[in-house]
């Protein structure tokens, strides 16, 4: 409650601005959309397309400035000296960065969308399908393709992983986070890429036929994707504690 309040003092400010720079940038983007679709072929699944755009642009970008403490060394000492514990310091920067944010954003976003479509509509007639709920879009989406079960917590986990990995690198690097973080893991994804083509040519892989047409303990789709959610799972456990020992790493 003490890193809440001495936050909110310090950036409420920064914070307004913020909201009223993605208020306005969402309502200018839909209006441009709307537009370019010539008002009369928008809909539901249109509007969330583009919630979904900026909800990892926005949220990826906002995570990366986590930590901002350890930006400068004057600083970092200052917040490692604040009369609270290392456990508090983290949960605060969790909740503040990812929690927060993804509470947020949703309904910001549903009275954006809202609020732009009555005006839109009300000079331009031609715009009928204003009224935006997540609702109906995502029934509209996922009619013909339903998302449940371990499919379901694949994509959960793979968004989250966008804003864990944003953390962790903020947690790591005190100047430019995110490009630092994105060439890191553009550099891993690289590097497993091209061990996994080595392997494949080195071993003649593509010859091989695996007993009742699985690898390992995989024999079927649904437990590729229970495996590949486990496996996210995983990492973004292991992204935090990364950057849970950084943190402790610093105080040291």
């Amino acid at each position: 409650m003490i890193l809440f309040k001495q936050s909110l003092t310090l950036n409420k400010r920064l914070l307004g601005i913020i909201l009223a720079g993605v208020s306005g940038t969402l309502f200018v983007t839909l209006f441009l959309l709307q537009s370019a679709s010539k008002f009369k072929n928008w809909d539901q699944s249109a509007s969330l397309v583009t919630f979904i755009f900026f909800f990892f642009t926005f949220g990826i970008i906002y995570t990366s400035l986590s930590f901002n403490a350890f930006r400068s060394k004057e600083k970092t000492v200052s917040y490692l000296m604040l009369p609270v514990s290392n456990y508090e310091k983290f949960l605060f920067e969790l909740f503040s960065r990812i929690v927060t944010f993804i509470i947020i954003m949703p309904p910001l976003y549903l009275a954006v969308a809202n609020i732009e479509g009555v005006i839109v509509n009300h000079y331009i007639p031609d715009l009928i399908n204003y009224k935006f709920s997540f609702v109906q879009a995502w029934h509209e989406i996922t009619r013909n393709n339903p998302i449940h079960g371990w499919t379901a917590v694949a994509y959960i986990n793979g968004g989250i992983f966008a804003f864990i990995a944003a953390f962790t690198g903020a947690s790591f690097f005190s100047k430019s986070p995110l490009v630092k973080t994105l060439f890191v893991f553009s550099i891993a994804v690289c590097g497993y890429a091209l061990f996994a083509f080595l392997l494949i040519k080195g071993l003649n892989l593509k010859e091989y036929q695996p007993s009742n047409n699985g690898i390992l303990f995989i024999k079927n789709k649904d437990q590729a994707i229970a495996a590949i959610a486990a496996v996210i799972t995983v990492t973004n456990l292991s992204l935090l504690a990364m950057s849970w020992f950084r943190l402790k790493e610093k105080e040291a």
